[in-house]
This record gives C-alpha cells, structure tokens and sequence, in this order.
C-alpha cells in the first residue's frame, strides 16, 4: 500500500481528482484505470512468496483457499470503491477512513500497517534466504542460524538502499511487476521449491497445528498477498465514475487478479505432480531461480522500508507536512531495526507464514474501520455490505488464538 495524504469529506459531484487532464483521461475508461489499480495494488511480492507458502500449509485444498481469499478480497475492494467514490478524495485508507471516521481512526491504520510492514520485510526476508538455502540440494532448510544471517543480510541491503539516494522509476515499477510475475511462474513450472517433508521443520510450516489450523493460517496469511485491495481508494474518486462503471472496473481488477493467482496456484500444483516421478529441478536451474527469487524479493524490501518509513513519519504531527518529501534517516533505520528484530522469529518453524500474520492483521483492522464507515455513512445497500464484511472479518479473527495456542 503507497501511502498518500489525507483528506477531508467532499459533497458528492464536487471537484476531484488532479485536474482536467486527469478527468479527462480517465473519461475514456475510468474502467480500466481502476483496474490497473487494483492489479498492481495487490500483484507483487506475493506473487513469488505466497503460492509455495499456500501449497506447503493446505496441500490438495490450494486452490479452493485462494479463490476464497480473491472472493473477500474483491468484495472489500468493491465496498471501498463505493465507499470512497462520492465522500472524500483520493487518498489512502488510512486517509480515507479518517476522513469518514476522524484522526484517531486514521492513526489506527498508519500505526497498524507501519507495524506490520516491518513483519512483512522479515517474512519476505526469510523466504528469500530459504530459497537460496533450498538451491544447494532441493530439498528446503530447517530454521536456523543459517538462515537468520541470510535474512538479516537481505534486510541490511534493503535497508542501505533506502537510505541512499536511488529511486526507482514508474518505468522499473512497472518491469519489475511483470518480471516478478514471469519468475513466479518459472518457478511454479518448475514446481521449486519442492514442498516439505511431512513432519519436518522448515520456515514454510509450523509444526502443531491441526487441519483446520493449516488451512486458517494460510487464508489468514495470504492477506499479505491481498494488501492492496485497498488501492481502489486512491484511484475511484479521481475518476468521477458512476457506481456501474466503479464497479465494473473493481470487477475487472479482481479477475486480473484472480488469473494470476489461481493461474500460479494451478500450475503449481501440476507442477508438483509432474516432479514427483520425475528428475527434480537440476543444480543450476536451482541457482538461478533463487538468485533472481532473493534480488526481487530484496527490491521489493527496499521499497517497502521506505513506505513502512513514510507510513511511520506521519503518526508524528510533523511527519504529516514531510511525507511527500520521504521519511528522515533515522525513522528509516528505526524501522530496519524493527524488521531485523522480527527476522529473530525465524529461527523457529513456519517463520514465514506466522510473520505474515502481521500484514494480514493491519489488513483486517483497516478493512473492519473502514467497513464500520460504510455502516456508518453508506446508504441502505452499503451497509448491508459493511456489516457482511465486518462479520467475514471477524469470523476470520476470532480461531486466531486457539489455532495459534495450537502451534
């Protein structure tokens, strides 16, 4: 999620956006840029890190736990859209639900998804250090020191990175997305890495957990791929759209989506049944689809340091002036240190999915808020969505202790 500004409620039909050529632009197909938005809001690092996580936590039931993770995650994105489409302006959801529900709410979700990114750099982290681990014999590492010194230097150069200068284009964006997607579907193809032994300890699984515990950790875990369901909150009010063609381009942004996951996940999964009565990934393949795995992995913690940091800088009254300029120094090594005192949870098993928790709960708490402002302020229709979201959201919640007491 790219943090934005905040912004005050405006009376419906008023002026948004930025400006005519904007109006214009997206009068052609206010459809398509909604989209856009959705796709490369949520697309991303998730992309290389969940499908291995997904298979290794739920087996055969894969594909049915992402298509109900695309299904909440597409009817969040619509109730957002509707949300936000006539009462504020772009912005982000933390901007948006301050706005509709006050400042205090707005810090809410700041202070919750700058936490959260920092778990989120340590579970990317991780996995990029497994994978390389997993290229020397195929087979993935068990937690340990090995792998903690792996994460903490992947974390370092990210870290470094955003302290430096450099910037990445919206052209690099924008080819890093896709050669991200081309790589995950390498490896899916490839079915690497191979998923765990029954009963050994890996990063990719906690030992413990019941059936049930497995498949709730993985729907619980892949709102980490689903952060950016919320993107639709900076892109609908700018469009001025009507509530059809919001809703049409949300629709066509949740079936981009859902190609590409569901598209990784099954081939993954005929993958992984090819590879078993045949040779697997040799040596050298093995190399190159971790190399390129950790420097991906690596950039997308680069920037994301950097916008945990800018989230961080505007819990300060100060920092909300700033923002737009980037986040100083120290409240970039501040959040380095919080995402390398998370990595430490790594050297125990199925670090990667129980660090994905984090995202996965400041997503739940800044969709609840904002569904609360759809009860709040929607008419008779976004309401009865509001509260369908908020009973999904916190039937998703509430197994949480049990299943974790459990692991």
């Amino acid at each position: 999620m790219e943090p934005a500004g905040t912004s005050a409620p405006v009376a419906a039909g008023a002026p948004r956006g930025r400006g005519t050529d904007t109006g214009d632009r997206t009068a052609r197909g206010p459809e398509l840029e909604i989209a856009a938005h959705v796709s490369r809001g949520v697309l991303g690092a998730g992309m290389l890190l969940m499908p291995p996580v997904v298979a290794a936590l739920t087996g055969g039931h894969s594909l049915l736990i992402w298509s109900v993770h695309i299904l909440i995650g597409g009817s969040v994105s619509l109730m957002l859209a509707e949300l936000v489409r006539a009462r504020v302006r772009s912005t982000s959801l933390a901007g948006a639900v301050g706005a509709l529900l006050g400042t205090r709410a707005e810090r809410v979700v700041d202070g919750a998804f700058a936490i959260a990114f920092t778990a989120g750099q340590a579970a990317i982290a991780w996995f990029a250090a497994t994978c390389l681990l997993a290229a020397a014999d195929g087979s993935l590492p068990r937690p340990g020191a090995d792998g903690l010194l792996l994460a903490l230097g992947v974390l370092t150069v990210a870290v470094l990175a955003a302290l430096s200068p450099l910037t990445l284009p919206p052209a690099v964006l924008r080819l890093r997305l896709w050669f991200a997607g081309a790589l995950a579907l390498a490896c899916a193809a490839s079915g690497w890495p191979a998923a765990p032994a029954a009963g050994s300890p890996t990063p990719l699984v906690p030992l413990g957990l019941t059936p049930d515990g497995y498949q709730w950790l993985a729907l619980a875990g892949l709102f980490f791929a689903g952060v950016g369901w919320e993107a639709v909150t900076g892109v609908v009010p700018a469009t001025a759209a009507g509530p059809r063609r919001t809703a049409a381009g949300v629709a066509l942004g949740v079936a981009c989506v859902a190609a590409v996951y569901l598209g990784l996940a099954a081939v993954q999964r005929l993958a992984t049944g090819a590879t078993a009565a045949q040779d697997p990934v040799s040596a050298p393949m093995r190399w190159v689809l971790a190399g390129a795995t950790a420097a991906v992995l690596t950039s997308y913690c680069f920037t994301n340091v950097r916008t945990a940091a800018r989230i961080a800088a505007r819990l300060h009254p100060r920092g909300r002036r700033t923002a737009e300029r980037g986040p100083a120094n120290a409240v970039i090594v501040a959040i380095g240190a919080a995402c390398c005192a998370f990595a430490w949870v790594g050297t125990r098993d199925g670090a990667v999915p129980l660090l994905l928790l984090g995202p996965a709960a400041a997503a739940l708490i800044g969709y609840a808020l904002a569904a609360s402002a759809a009860v709040r302020h929607g008419g008779p229709l976004l309401r009865c969505a509001g509260v369908s979201v908020l009973l999904v959201l916190v039937g998703l919640a509430v197994p949480a202790v049990p299943f974790l007491l459990g692991a």
